[in-house]
């Protein structure tokens, strides 16, 4: 049976297509202060079988990044087969 990761934005992604799980800096939707401080996503992405990267999550930090990127590989490595949600950053909206 297959495991299946839901992903931050609703999207199901099959594990067996998944071939490298990383955390990249997104500096495109990076947002300015007021202080000119440039603030950029860091964004849990799921490259697969077709060289397709898919966005699994967004988080503010790359410590909740990695953080998430940990939670799902420990899912990854118990036996269980159900489907895994990439969890939100606290206080967003859901």
């Amino acid at each position: 049976m297959a495991k299946t990761i839901v992903t931050q934005f609703g999207e199901m992604l099959n594990y067996d297509n998944i071939v490298k799980i990383s955390v990249v800096t997104n500096w495109e939707d990076a947002e300015i202060s007021k202080d000119g401080t440039i603030s950029p996503d860091f964004e849990m992405i799921g490259r697969d079988i077709t060289g397709t990267d898919n966005p699994m999550g967004v988080y503010d930090t790359p410590e909740d990044a990695e953080n998430a990127v940990k939670a799902l590989y420990k899912w990854l490595s118990s036996e269980a087969y159900s489907v895994y949600e990439i969890p939100q950053p606290q206080g967003a909206d859901n």
